[in-house]
């Protein structure tokens, strides 16, 4: 089976301008030369592919890169350099502002971080699962208000509160409400982006369950970021963890948090309360390195990682495999 969404050296880079044209212009005609001008890499040659039905986590520091390669994925903004393939067809092709009006945009869908501010406050539960139906499947009428109230009883939303404001409902409510809108016109591949954060505890755990339960039974492939590893523990059939906008280490989740190979994994592991990596926990000091000009010939870990030496100074690490579809990017990786 093909997969459903093929990303293959994606890559995302700012200028930071380096000051105005007409300063960089007189600088170069005083100095003869042309003036640098820095370079931010977010995302930086990444590759991975998800499958139909799978649920592929995303981890990583804060900084790493997570939400600028989601704003690609779901074509809000434009790659710098790569390929991102759904379905077969090459999206990455289509500019950003054009992509809203292909039929794609129904088939990607995204639910935002904040429940709360990612809802109009002037719209009610029910004009905001219809919104996606009216303007990507052209639906009104008795039809669309069927599809609504279907959507709403899917994620266990009741009839009564379809005509409530968000100043009206729950932070539980409001993220079902953003469920209903994301799966209303029957996406492909949802991506959730810290889907839970501002909820509480017990909230998260009864939304966390829907996710579930809502992928087994609609067939939708997840992209799942977050920053709560346990959570990817039991969502996620595999994980991709980022570093300084590379990937760090894929793999089954399982394998990724029984035998991970990359330093900075087990860090993450053991950031988790009650966690033991193999090899004892790991952690870690200073901070990371700027994303601005990065040097290509060597490993963006080097400097924090424990294990380092000279090699990761001056040569980036390959790919190393480490079983069956689970790799890393590392000189030292634990086999």
């Amino acid at each position: 089976m093909a997969p459903l969404l093929e990303v293959e050296h994606l890559t995302k880079i700012y200028s930071l301008g380096g000051g105005t044209k007409a300063g960089r212009w007189l600088k170069q005609r005083l100095t003869n030369t042309v003036p640098h001008q820095p370079r931010l890499h977010a995302v930086d040659d990444v590759s991975f592919t998800i499958e139909p039905g799978e649920s592929l986590g995303l981890v990583g520091e804060s900084g790493c890169g997570k939400s600028t390669l989601v704003t690609m994925l779901v074509r809000l903004s434009d790659p710098t350099a790569g390929v991102i393939r759904f379905e077969g067809r090459d999206i990455s092709a289509i500019p950003a502002k054009r992509f809203g009006r292909t039929a794609d945009r129904g088939r990607i869908q995204v639910v935002f971080q904040d429940p709360h501010e990612s809802l109009n406050p002037r719209h009610t539960a029910f004009d905001v699962i219809a919104e996606p139906l009216r303007r990507l499947q052209a639906m009104n009428g008795k039809a669309l208000e069927a599809k609504v109230r279907e959507t709403a009883e899917r994620v266990g939303l009741p009839d009564t509160l379809l005509g409530r404001f968000p100043h009206q409902l729950s932070g539980g409510q409001k993220a079902r409400v953003n469920i209903a809108r994301a799966i209303a016109p029957e996406p492909r591949l949802l991506v959730l982006d810290e889907p839970t954060s501002a909820l509480d505890v017990s909230v998260q755990a009864v939304i966390l369950k829907l996710l579930d339960r809502l992928r087994r039974e609609l067939g939708m492939s997840y992209l799942f970021v977050s920053h709560d590893l346990n959570v990817v523990r039991l969502l996620c059939d595999r994980v991709m963890v980022m570093y300084l906008g590379r990937v760090a280490e894929l793999g089954p989740a399982h394998d990724v948090f029984t035998e991970p190979g990359h330093p900075y994994t087990r860090a993450l592991i053991s950031a988790i309360p009650g966690a033991a990596p193999p090899g004892g926990p790991v952690r870690l000091e200073g901070d990371p390195k700027s994303p601005i000009d990065p040097d290509p010939n060597a490993c963006r870990f080097h400097g924090r990682c424990p294990i380092g030496k000279e090699l990761c100074a001056g040569t980036a690490p390959p790919w190393v495999p480490l079983g069956p579809a689970h790799g890393t990017a590392c000189h030292f990786a634990r086999r």
